[in-house]
């Protein structure tokens, strides 16, 4: 017996083992988890948003639970504004519960200051992090607690993206796209780019359309071949019936004379 033969029919064996109610329990939890999934609630990115703004929106309109928290210093708060929220946990675009707790940082003008001071005082050269593939707000945040500056930029639908997941960062740049070396240095503007759900979407509609015009290319060269291959089929067979009828003519005219020779 092949093994895959054996396989099916372990499988058998095993279905007909199990009960129906052990069927419908199954398909009942795989039904709840999917229910489950679709009232998930996606943080938004609230970053510089007003404090009291990101609280609103995650209350009234996102139904969920938020408390403020002041954000310790950092090198990376060394440019940003009072009260505008830096982060949050759980992290901004974390897939969560209704009601549940969100812990919003955010500045105040205190912490600004003393986040100066440590820019000021911490100014160093690394070598550039591994943060492709990471979620575009894990890498933003080690990126600023590097004190790099980051600016998010959304790419642009392409066929490289089709496998890739809600937030994935793709690449970083300096500003207008300048290639970034192997190191950086403390207080760098840098751009970090990522893809979300439409960007994917329709980097598979691409694949679809080109696919799809691929095949109507080959079908059309397929029919202009099979175009063809008819019309040299027919033109063979209308040049076997001209030599037919070219041979027969020189065969009647020369009957027609003897028959005159014998009068």
């Amino acid at each position: 017996m092949g093994w895959k033969k054996a396989l099916v029919n372990g499988g058998k064996i095993v279905a007909k083992q199990v009960s129906p109610d052990v069927f419908n329990l199954g398909a009942k939890i795989g039904a709840e988890i999917i229910e489950k999934q679709k009232n998930l609630i996606k943080i938004p990115d609230l970053k510089d948003v007003h404090i009291d703004e990101a609280l609103r929106v995650l209350k009234d309109e996102l139904n969920l639970t938020p408390t403020p928290a002041i954000a310790n210093p950092s090198i990376a708060f060394a440019d940003e504004s009072e009260n505008d929220v830096m982060y949050s946990e759980p992290r901004f675009g974390s897939r969560v519960n209704p009601k549940t707790p969100v812990k919003v940082y955010y500045l105040t003008q205190e912490v600004i200051n003393k986040s100066k001071k440590l820019l000021g005082n911490v100014v160093q050269e690394f070598k550039v992090p591994k943060i492709i593939g990471l979620n575009v707000y894990e890498a933003r945040e080690d990126l600023e607690g590097l004190g790099l500056i980051v600016t998010e930029k959304i790419e642009k639908p392409s066929l490289i993206f089709i496998s890739n997941e809600d937030g994935q960062v793709t690449r970083i740049t300096y500003p207008n796209n300048q290639k970034i070396g192997l190191k950086l240095k403390t207080g760098d503007r840098i751009w970090l780019y990522y893809v979300n759900e439409e960007v994917i979407l329709e980097s598979r509609a691409l694949k679809d359309k080109k696919e799809k015009d691929k095949q109507e290319k080959i079908d059309k060269i397929g029919k202009t071949a099979k175009d063809i291959l008819k019309g040299i089929n027919a033109g063979a067979v209308e040049a076997t019936h001209n030599i037919a009828q070219n041979v027969k003519k020189p065969l009647i005219k020369k009957k027609v004379s003897s028959d005159k020779i014998e009068e």
